[in-house]
């Protein structure tokens, strides 16, 4: 199970490198092959992005089913349902923002949903404060993270499920 899983990795990374999609992050987050799932993060031309990959026992090879993207100038999200299996993508993302003590809080989160179905993206815009303007807490810094998540309907929780790995991105224009 370990082999496989690692070759699927080193195959997830090198098809995002030819695809052109950038460099992958791999040692900032990539998720451990849980439950048959993975995610691979990565930034790419002003934008940050993050896969969704399932396990294919028929290919016996790993499925992209879900992209989500955050673009920072314009505070812009975009998500790809990237499966035809009626499961719904949408991305969950967290603002956090430095105080005037110089800890950093959380300050808003939300969702940004793709109705739209496979292969279509959908797409939200949003209004975060820049790290360099005096925010909400009297201080300067603003940052956002986020999750590609996929569920079905009787599945009320984000697959995969955990935004503490995700790597943090400097809201700056």
């Amino acid at each position: 199970m370990r082999i496989r899983s690692a070759v699927a990795a080193i195959a997830v990374i090198f098809t995002v490198l030819i695809a052109g999609q950038g460099q992958a992050l791999a040692a900032d987050f990539e998720k451990p092959f849980e439950d048959q799932i993975s995610t691979l993060s990565y930034e790419s031309a002003g934008e940050s992005c993050s896969e969704v990959f399932v396990w294919n026992p028929k290919s016996l090879s790993y499925d992209r089913t879900a992209k989500g993207c955050f673009t920072r100038y314009g505070d812009k999200w975009s998500i790809q349902d990237s499966l035809a299996d009626g499961n719904q993508t949408f991305i969950y993302w967290e603002n956090w923002l430095r105080g005037a003590n110089a800890v950093w809080q959380p300050y808003r989160h939300g969702w940004c949903s793709n109705n739209h179905g496979a292969p279509n993206w959908g797409a939200c815009n949003k209004d975060y404060y820049e790290s360099s303007s005096t925010n909400y807490y009297e201080g300067q810094g603003s940052r956002v993270r986020f999750q590609t998540c996929r569920r079905d309907l009787l599945n009320t929780s984000c697959t995969p499920s955990d935004i503490s790995d995700a790597p943090w991105i400097n809201n700056n224009a």
